[in-house]
């Protein structure tokens, strides 16, 4: 059946407005730059702290200067009201290799690896389902000076705490201390009260005969007004750390005794093993930043692996500079304490300038300076290079970040 031209014209637009109730976009960034460091562990172990074995240095082509690289889709529907349907799926793509995805909790490699998400919008809020960013992460980020880079901040400082514990491999995002990636999450972020935002986690286990095996929780509290920005979060998750133990007990004791040992040392997936809590401050007045923070880990159940440690504190101060509209400077110090293994510590001073071509396009250069002491010390300065235990490491990295 043939319509008329006249039908047509009349049906696109009845339809129009329907059409225009929904949106979708597809967005990413893709960063990477040359690095240089000259310390760099060959230990099968991911990052878990190896004295030895050493390479003496490393140049590479590295994702992730600034952030990782990744690509999205995101959309909504609204739905009437002032209520909208919302979601969005987010992967990793690694530019050096075109390689998609990273790993998830379970230590499977995903596609959409940072957010599979669905959910509803409001003038009440938002909740959103699915595998997401924990808000920790956006209140440990807002108050550091480097804003959580990949290179050089409270997020590898970060690392270098749930690296400490000697029960992270780094083949799943479920790490010891403050998860920042969450499968089975529930999250409501408050709308904003004259600067005040409140955000609300709930990851289910999905563990059979138990409402507590393998569960996450977080809270977090914001103050965002008059160039002033205030952080509080709290973090607190169960199991985290079973599936890295048996792991490694399984490799040194065989399959046999790796059982008994594990159990012996309190690791279960209700072991109440992974609680981060943390306060931050950061102030802008015309072009200067000044920050920090304290972050404290700690695993109440105290199920550790030999040479780990069950309680760290983590300090920040930083400072930053934009000197001309498309310039920033931003310099960071980050100092990690052992208080289980009494006199281990580890610092990182870096530093980095950004130059931007356009609001898609800029060029930076970083360097980074880490100090560690003790063999469960391995605070690296980039993410997802690992060092050798109670070595020092200086790196720089030169690279490009591109937003489409």
């Amino acid at each position: 059946m043939k319509l008329h031209p006249l039908a047509l014209a009349c049906a696109a637009a009845l339809c129009a407005p329907a059409f225009a109730q929904s949106s979708v976009s597809v967005y990413g960034v893709l960063d990477t730059g040359v690095l240089s460091t000259n310390n760099v562990s060959t230990s099968p172990l991911g990052y878990v702290p190896v004295v030895s074995p050493t390479v003496g240095g490393s140049t590479q082509l590295k994702d992730g200067g600034i952030g990782g690289s990744y690509w999205g889709i995101r959309g909504n529907e609204d739905l009437g009201g002032g209520l909208k349907a919302i979601y969005q799926l987010q992967g990793n793509i690694t530019v050096p290799s075109g390689a998609l995805g990273g790993p998830n909790s379970a230590s499977t490699t995903v596609t959409f690896n940072q957010f599979a998400t669905i959910g509803l919008q409001g003038t009440w809020g938002e909740v959103k389902f699915g595998r997401q960013v924990s808000p920790m992460y956006y209140a440990m980020a807002a108050t550091d000076a480097r804003s959580a880079r990949y290179f050089g901040s409270v997020l590898t400082g970060l690392v270098g705490v749930n690296s400490a514990s000697k029960a992270w491999l780094g083949n799943n995002s479920n790490v010891a201390f403050g998860t920042i990636y969450n499968d089975n999450a529930i999250v409501y972020n408050s709308p904003n009260w004259n600067g005040v935002t409140a955000a609300l986690e709930y990851a289910l286990g999905n563990t059979a005969n138990s409402q507590r095996a393998n569960v996450q929780e977080s809270a977090t509290l914001m103050y965002d007004a008059n160039g002033l920005k205030l952080s509080a979060l709290y973090y607190n998750g169960y199991g985290n750390n079973l599936a890295n133990a048996t792991t490694l007990y399984t490799a040194a004791l065989g399959a046999a005794a790796a059982p008994a040992a594990i159990a012996a040392a309190g690791f279960s997936p209700t072991a109440n093993t992974n609680r981060l809590t943390g306060l931050g401050a950061l102030y802008t007045w015309n072009q200067f930043t000044v920050a920090g923070q304290l972050l404290q880990a700690r695993n109440p159940a105290h199920a550790i692996m030999p040479g780990g440690s069950a309680a760290l504190d983590m300090w920040d101060i930083g400072f930053g500079w934009k000197f001309a509209p498309n310039v920033n400077f931003t310099t960071g110090y980050y100092k990690i304490k052992d208080k289980t293994n009494v006199g281990n510590t580890a610092s990182q001073f870096a530093a980095g300038i950004e130059y931007s071509f356009s609001r898609r396009t800029m060029v930076y250069a970083q360097f980074a300076a880490v100090t560690n002491h003790g063999a469960n010390m391995n605070l690296g300065p980039v993410y997802a290079t690992v060092p050798v235990a109670n070595n020092n490491v200086h790196a720089t990295m030169i690279g490009v970040r591109h937003n489409f």
